[in-house]
C-alpha cells in the first residue's frame, strides 16, 4: 500500500464525532450549515403554501357545512401515494421540462404530504367550535364571515395550531427524500454515505435531520405558547386537578315545621 493511500487511511474518522467536526469529509456534499438551509427553505416554503391553501379552504367549509365527505377524500389522496413516489415522477417531469431535479419536484410533494393534516384538522375544529358562542355572536347580528372570523376562527386556533407544529415537523423530516433523485440538502449526506459505505456519514445525516426536525418542533411549541390567549390553551393533566368530592350530609326537617301531622 502506498504512503499516500496509508495517509488518507489514517485520516478517515473513526466515530461520529470526528465526523461532524472534521470539515475535509464535505468537500463533495456541502457544509452542514448550507445544507441545513436548503433543508428549511424547501420545508417552510411548502408549508406555507400548504397552510394557504388547506386552513382558508376548510374553514370555510367548515363553516358553511359543505363538501365535508367529497373535500376530505380528495385531499386525503395525498396520505394514499407515497411521498417518495410523488417526487420521483416530479422529478422526471421537471427533468423533461428543463427545471433540474429541485426545488419544484420535493416542494410539490411535500405540500401535498402537509395538506391533510391542516385540511383534516381545520375543518374538524371549525366544525366543532362551541355552539353556544356561535349561536351568540349570530343572535347579536354578526355576519356569518363575521362569525368565523371572530368566532369560530379563535376558538379553532389550538388545534390548527397542534396540526399545523405536527405537519411542519413532518415536512422537515421528510425532506430528505430529494437528495435521492439528486436534490440538496441534509438527505445528501444519507445518500453519499450509502453509496460510498460510509457508516458514520450515513449516521451523522440521520442525526442532522432528525435533530433539526425536533429543533422545529421545540420553536414551534414556544411560538404557540405567546399566540394561543391563556383560556384557549388545554388545562394540563394533573391527578391533583380532580378532587374528592365529599358525599353531602343529609339534614332532617321535622314534618311539624312543614305543616304536616306526625
Amino acid at each position: 500500500m502506498s504512503a499516500a493511500a496509508l495517509l488518507a487511511q489514517a485520516s478517515d474518522p473513526t466515530n461520529l464525532w470526528q465526523w461532524l467536526s472534521t470539515s475535509e469529509e464535505r468537500t463533495v456534499t456541502g457544509d452542514i450549515p448550507s445544507q441545513v438551509w436548503v433543508t428549511l427553505w424547501h420545508s417552510v416554503l411548502a408549508f406555507v403554501v400548504a397552510a394557504a391553501i388547506a386552513i382558508p379552504l376548510a374553514a370555510f367549509l367548515a363553516h358553511a357545512r359543505r363538501a365535508e365527505v367529497a373535500s376530505t377524500w380528495i385531499v386525503n389522496l395525498g396520505r394514499v401515494i407515497p411521498t417518495v413516489t410523488i417526487v420521483g415522477l416530479l422529478a422526471l417531469i421537471s427533468l423533461r421540462n428543463g427545471f433540474g431535479f429541485e426545488p419544484w419536484p420535493i416542494v410539490i410533494a411535500l405540500i401535498l404530504l402537509a395538506l391533510p393534516p391542516l385540511y383534516a384538522n381545520t375543518y374538524t375544529a371549525v366544525r366543532d367550535a362551541l355552539p353556544e358562542a356561535v349561536g351568540a355572536a349570530r343572535a347579536m347580528g354578526l355576519t356569518e364571515m363575521q362569525i368565523l372570523r371572530r368566532v369560530e376562527l379563535p376558538l379553532a386556533t389550538p388545534l390548527i395550531l397542534a396540526a399545523s407544529r405536527v405537519a411542519l415537523t413532518q415536512v422537515v423530516a421528510t425532506e430528505a427524500l430529494a437528495a435521492l433523485f439528486g436534490g440538496s440538502g441534509l438527505g445528501r449526506y444519507i445518500t453519499f454515505g450509502l453509496a460510498n459505505r460510509d457508516t458514520f456519514e450515513v449516521q451523522a445525516g440521520a442525526v442532522l435531520v432528525a435533530g433539526l426536525a425536533m429543533t422545529v418542533d421545540l420553536l414551534f411549541w414556544f411560538v404557540t405558547r405567546f399566540i394561543v390567549p391563556k383560556p384557549l390553551r388545554p388545562a394540563p393533566a394533573s391527578r391533583h386537578a380532580v378532587q374528592r368530592i365529599k358525599p353531602t350530609q343529609s339534614i332532617t326537617i321535622p314534618i311539624n315545621s312543614l305543616g304536616g301531622t306526625p
